[in-house]
């Protein structure tokens, strides 16, 4: 053999060698997805209506991938705890976090130290649904015939008035914020860990205000549970026809015309075919009996979106909810 046939055949040795040290590489590259159970965190308590649908959508989502989904609910510091785990969780499509505007937008007007960015940490992988809220009082609250009356009896009494939200930045704190401006007095803020605490709260009278989806709120006023006073959105609520928008009575806030929406986003750097394949069985999942059932009884509307329509929404709402923050006279704590 030559001198150039042995140098080409170390070549071609040291190729095959290289060739062989990468295929392990290589294939863990390609391992399947799913390859293990699903964990979806919910930064909420169990019982909500944010929680309620979770769950449906896990089960949707398990019987649809073939692995287990399993919901873990992680609540607290307005949502940030369990938004947080799913940010540093390995990026790899099995760990994912579902969760509303409140967490994923409004919590970074409100608090100061934040443990992730939602635009740079988590890889959007689709907006599920959207709904309205419903302003709720106590049956023996007087002077609630209507908003008018209510922030009649906010002004009469400074700082005496409750209300509890979903937790600081929630959509319900806010709302409770420009009550306030818009009485002339502040009312008492009351903060949960969710809808759940909040509501049985307000059930055994420890509050005078609390608020929750439309559907669920009703089903306790036509048992005089509670009162409805007003709902949120730009029309009243089918499930709800009796009772009148904040617009209707006088207060057109951009903040009580909008609708929150509830979505599901992976931790960033998550690949591309993972995100695409999870989208694909969530918006299936949307379509499902079970869940469209779950959806219409929380009054909530069906979205569906692509990874990118999610992305424009966050982008478009940082802004637009900032400023709403700052005209409620919110402070960042």
């Amino acid at each position: 053999m030559n001198i150039r046939s042995t140098a080409t055949a170390k070549v071609a040795s040291c190729i095959l060698a290289c060739m062989a040290l990468s295929l392990p590489l290589a294939n863990a590259q390609q391992v399947p997805f799913p390859s293990k159970p699903i964990r979806l965190v919910i930064p909420f308590p169990a019982g909500g209506p944010t929680d309620v649908l979770g769950r449906r959508i896990a089960q949707s989502l398990s019987e649809s991938i073939g692995q287990p989904v399993v919901v873990d609910n992680k609540p607290g510091a307005s949502g940030t705890i369990g938004s947080a785990e799913v940010a540093r969780a390995p990026a790899d499509g099995h760990t994912l976090l579902f969760s509303n505007s409140d967490v994923f937008i409004n919590v970074t007007g409100v608090v100061k130290k934040m443990p992730y960015d939602s635009l740079r940490d988590f890889a959007p992988v689709s907006l599920l649904a959207r709904y309205g809220v419903a302003m709720m009082v106590r049956p023996d609250m007087r002077s609630a015939a209507g908003l008018p009356d209510v922030l009649k009896t906010i002004g009469d009494n400074p700082g005496k008035v409750s209300y509890g939200s979903w937790g600081p930045a929630t959509y319900p704190h806010l709302i409770g914020e420009a009550l306030g401006l818009r009485a002339g007095a502040p009312l008492m803020h009351v903060p949960y860990r969710g809808a759940a605490p909040a509501l049985q709260d307000l059930l055994g009278g420890n509050i005078d205000i609390a608020f929750l989806g439309t559907a669920v709120a009703a089903g306790y006023a036509q048992k005089g549970q509670v009162k409805l006073v007003a709902v949120t959105g730009e029309r009243r609520d089918p499930l709800a026809p009796d009772v009148p928008t904040f617009a209707e009575q006088g207060m057109a806030d951009p903040l009580v015309r909008m609708s929150p929406w509830i979505g599901i986003a992976a931790p960033s750097r998550t690949p591309d075919a993972v995100v695409r394949k999870l989208q694909q069985v969530l918006v299936g999942a949307l379509s499902t009996p079970e869940v469209r059932r779950t959806l219409r009884e929380l009054s909530m509307e069906a979205v569906g979106s692509t990874p990118e329509e999610f992305a424009i929404q966050l982008r478009r709402d940082f802004p637009l909810m900032t400023d709403l923050i700052r005209a409620a006279g919110v402070v960042p704590e």
